[in-house]
């Protein structure tokens, strides 16, 4: 149910909120409070000494409980950008796990990272999309010094990215021993989902960016966001909630890693594709008409993105207060053999929804420590279905578990925290398509 507790840490554990004071890490530090009692968070940023830093504290701790849990909410300054790698290491070091909602993240900017194995944080978690960073933070290098380090990292661990890669591992493992050929994301956000006006500036940018994309089975990247796409059923059938409330929407392709880190993980013969919609539709057809007609190193172009975010910001908040905060997300995952397995979770809120996944990812990693599933490297969250660390010199095993049944029950939090209106899941009919 969406009140139970996911397992908690070995013992009082201190947790560092990059852009904790930003709407998804205020949300995700008010899930970390309301989860477990042995938790204390400090939510770090440019703000935090200032106003937007006592706010974001005092709504931490009223949506996790009240005025009791304002004692383990603290205010720590960090500006990324103006720190060193020693200054940053220094930040982080002494605490239990670091998680970095400090969006938009660079392509190349692993930093916060670096510092957490240079500090030997014990866990780590992010919400990166760009396909590069994911590259860079998962290359051998730097899986191997988290290794050393004992860190275990997790990244691209929100709602999508993040749940959505896990969902799409466990869909694959019911579909066994068949192998996978194909693999599709589509996702829906009524406005900016609650998230905040940095949410403008990086779709703008993903505009610009290559698709991460699988065809035949071979990774095929695509600088096509925006353009194409079609209309998705966000349901599986009319008794699910999202039928009344989400419906038949219009989506377009955008640059979510998703579609090759997972691709890559379940070794696919055929195509991966990512796409997402809004609400009010009239955006989704903006947004494809601009994209059709404007050079894509305009939409690379930071400048550009950013300033186009800016004159659109009046218009979108205007209708964000009408259509709400809700998400949705799909997933299929086809079969050679002709089989599907889909699965669709809806969210009152988007950015509830990636503070809240953010939180249970570091809740379970670190409920992992002393035992045979913590195994220190740098992953995507479908790794955890594969990741079994050698219980030598970690403790005793978990009483029963592998990784799979660890990541299924992970997985099974995700989709009942508080604010989920449906999670339906449907396994092993024919596809007719695919034949």
């Amino acid at each position: 149910g969406a009140d139970t507790p996911a397992a908690p840490p070995p013992r009082m554990a201190s947790i560092l909120l990059v852009g904790g004071t930003g709407r998804v890490g205020t949300a995700a530090a008010s899930h970390l409070l309301r989860r477990s009692g042995d938790v204390r968070v400090t939510l770090a940023g440019r703000g935090a000494e200032g106003r937007r830093g006592a706010g974001a504290a005092y709504e931490a701790a009223m949506d996790a409980g009240g005025p009791a849990d304002s004692s383990r909410v603290a205010l720590q300054r960090l500006d990324l950008d103006a720190s060193s790698p020693e200054q940053l290491a220094a930040a982080v070091a002494g605490y239990d796990a670091v998680l970095h909602t400090a969006g938009p993240f660079e392509s190349d900017d692993t930093r916060l990272l670096e510092a957490c194995i240079a500090a030997r944080v014990p866990v780590y978690c992010d919400v990166a999309d760009p396909i590069e960073y994911l590259a860079k933070a998962r290359g051998e290098e730097m899986n191997a010094r988290a290794a050393e380090a004992g860190t275990m990292a997790l990244c691209a661990a929100g709602a999508f990215p993040g749940l959505s890669n896990l969902l799409a591992a466990k869909l694959a493992r019911d579909l066994a021993p068949a192998r996978i050929a194909d693999v599709d994301f589509q996702y829906f956000t009524a406005g900016l989902g609650g998230s905040g006006a940095v949410n403008l500036l990086i779709t703008n940018l993903g505009f610009g960016a290559q698709l991460p994309r699988y065809r035949g089975g071979r990774y095929a990247p695509a600088r096509e966001a925006g353009v194409g796409g079609g209309r998705v059923d966000f349901f599986l059938s009319e008794a699910d909630a999202s039928f009344a409330r989400v419906g038949t929407r219009d989506t377009w392709p955008w640059p979510f890693p998703e579609a090759a880190t997972v691709a890559d993980h379940l070794r696919i013969s055929g195509d991966s594709n990512a796409s997402m919609g809004t609400a009010p539709d009239i955006w989704n057809a903006v947004m494809r008409v601009m994209c059709e007609r404007l050079p894509r190193d305009w939409w690379s172009d930071e400048r550009f993105s950013a300033a186009l975010a800016d004159f659109s910001r009046p218009l979108v908040a205007l209708t964000d207060a009408a259509v709400g905060e809700t998400h949705c997300m799909r997933v299929d995952v086809r079969a050679e053999d002709g089989r599907r397995a889909s699965a669709v979770q809806g969210h009152d809120s988007f950015r509830r929804c990636v503070g809240q996944s953010m939180a249970e990812f570091a809740l379970d990693l670190l409920a992992r420590r002393g035992t045979n599933l913590f195994s220190p490297g740098v992953r995507c969250p479908e790794g955890l279905y594969e990741c079994q660390g050698s219980s030598e010199g970690a403790g005793e095993d978990r009483p029963g578990a592998s990784a799979a049944e660890a990541a299924d029950a992970l997985l099974e939090r995700l989709c009942s925290t508080p604010g989920t209106f449906t999670y339906a899941v449907s396994v092993g009919q024919v596809d007719d398509s695919a034949l």
